[in-house]
């Protein structure tokens, strides 16, 4: 039988703060016991001001103590909270989360965009794979419209093609505009024109996929499907691109007014709705896809199965992050990388990373970020060889990858940049930007990739078999090889002393 997890889930959103108490066993087995949402206009304030006021703080803390009366009322302890655009984007930030944690005890969690998108994902991907007749082997394009931000994911058949986050989200493009140029005759079209301008970078990248179905999700695309698509049902509709683009046409000119009386929806509501839709109709015009499908999962709902499936311990996580590793190999390659050296660094990383078993100190997450380091660590060859280091951190950081934060990509980033160089110090400003925990966990990684590296100096694949193995104070590397390896003993051996001050362990390099 089946072990039920019980929590319960909270989200800070720039719309609505909101609460789920949530029974969960398996994917296709989740019910939602308690839910509680209460509308808020916090998100406007942060894109308009940078920052909540203390009313809005305190009112905020008013709605979450009313949430934990409730989950102690059901008996619940484990609590997941989460806040995505309207904290991400407050300059108050610690602020508030400071005193959310006194006068409620949440301990909220801030999601980047790409964590956002991450967590959203999650649950949409096990819904594409339940619903894979409907697109077969086909690419998608996964839309998903923050109120900071839009990501653009391709799909198919279970992988991850390219992954695109741009800074214009609902909110924030509608907040861009003055209440005087909201008032114009004009807006409609110079929003359209702003979100032109915004994303037409990115369709070169795209068009070459052959893209054609759209697969959108959440709140707005329930009341795309409610309009276009009002006996559907189930967990998602379709409305083809032509009928959508004929349906904002028909607005002449989309405002949130006119959004008001037709779709009989807020005002706040009609504010995200309008760009959203503006959004939807430029991706649908300079992608020509068919079609749209429109699912009905929300944030809240993906972050709650998220968390059930880390509760049950589920291998869906796992496959996960394996998309995000063949995303960073499809990024690898299109920058030049020789596949065949990364996949053998990648191997010999993971390698000594789970030989040291606890004498790293290092969480499992740890161990993806090794991966990518492995995969990436020589990106800015494409660029320029005699300075490449330089040049793969800043490809690193300007890369968007699935699921993991900005913190946990700037590590990945000064991995690549300081395995083949000196010991970094604090003097190098690249050292200094990263916090002391972060420090920490790159130079571990940094000095396990650094040996991995060496075993591959030269590229030429000359190890055949490798083992690792700790005993004691030593971690002892064996290989099989034929042919000389002088530049791999001479380069493993520097590439110890790092190794030596970090683990205060020996590595030994020896023949089997």
């Amino acid at each position: 039988m089946k072990r039920r997890f019980t929590y319960g889930v909270v989200h800070v959103g720039s719309v609505h703060t909101s609460l789920v108490i949530v029974s969960f066993a398996a994917l296709d087995d989740v019910e939602i016991i308690e839910r509680v949402r209460k509308e808020t206009g916090f998100g406007e304030e942060v894109f308009r001001r940078g920052r909540l006021s203390f009313a809005s703080i305190r009112e905020l803390c008013r709605i979450l103590e009313g949430f934990r009366r409730l989950l102690a009322d059901y008996g619940v302890t484990q609590v997941f909270a989460i806040g995505t655009s309207v904290l991400r984007e407050a300059k108050n930030r610690l602020g508030i989360l400071d005193q959310i944690r006194i006068r409620t005890g949440f301990a909220v969690e801030v999601a980047d965009m790409t964590q956002e998108i991450y967590y959203k994902f999650f649950a949409l991907s096990h819904e594409l794979l339940e619903n894979a007749e409907n697109f077969g082997e086909k690419p998608v394009l996964l839309m998903d419209i923050t109120s900071s931000g839009l990501g653009l994911t391709g799909w198919q058949a279970g992988r991850l093609l390219f992954q695109q986050n741009v800074a214009s989200g609902s909110l924030s493009i509608f907040e861009r505009f003055s209440e005087k140029e909201r008032e114009s005759l004009t807006f409609p079209s110079a929003v359209r024109d702003y979100i032109h301008a915004t994303l037409s970078p990115l369709w070169p990248s795209i068009e070459h996929h052959a893209i054609r179905h759209l697969v959108l999700s959440g709140l707005e695309a329930r009341t795309v499907a409610a309009l276009l698509a009002p006996g559907a049902g189930g967990s998602h509709a379709f409305v083809r691109g032509e009928d959508f683009l004929r349906f904002l046409d028909s607005f002449a000119g989309l405002t949130p007014q006119k959004l008001m009386t037709r779709c009989a929806v807020t005002e706040s509501r009609a504010n995200l709705l309008m760009p959203t839709l503006l959004l939807y109709g430029e991706v649908v015009r300079a992608t020509r896809v068919k079609g749209m499908f429109l699912m009905s999962t929300t944030f809240l709902m993906s972050y709650s199965v998220y968390r059930g499936a880390q509760l049950a311990g589920l291998s869906c996580l796992a496959e996960q992050e394996e998309r995000t590793v063949q995303l960073a190999r499809t990024t690898a390659e299109k920058y030049g990388s020789t596949r065949e050296h990364c996949a053998r660094v990648e191997r010999a990383a993971g390698a000594i990373f789970c030989a040291l078993g606890d004498a790293h100190g290092l969480s499992p997450r740890a161990l993806l970020l090794l991966r990518l380091g492995a995969i990436l660590h020589e990106t800015g060859k494409f660029v320029n060889l005699r300075r490449y280091s330089r040049y793969s951190y800043q490809i690193i950081l300007g890369t968007d990858f699935f699921g993991v934060s900005e913190a946990e990509k700037e590590i990945v980033a000064s991995v690549a940049y300081y395995y083949n160089r000196g010991n970094p110090d604090r003097k190098d400003e690249r050292y200094a930007r990263l916090s002391h925990e972060q420090q920490i966990v790159m130079l571990k990684l940094c000095a396990i990739l650094r040996l991995a590296d060496a075993l591959d100096q030269g590229h030429s694949g000359k190890i055949a078999k490798l083992s690792v193995k700790l005993s004691k104070e030593e971690l002892c590397v064996r290989f099989e090889a034929e042919e000389d390896v002088s530049l791999i003993r001479w380069t493993f051996a520097r590439a110890a002393a790092l190794f030596r001050e970090i683990f205060g362990i020996e590595p030994i390099l020896r023949k089997a």
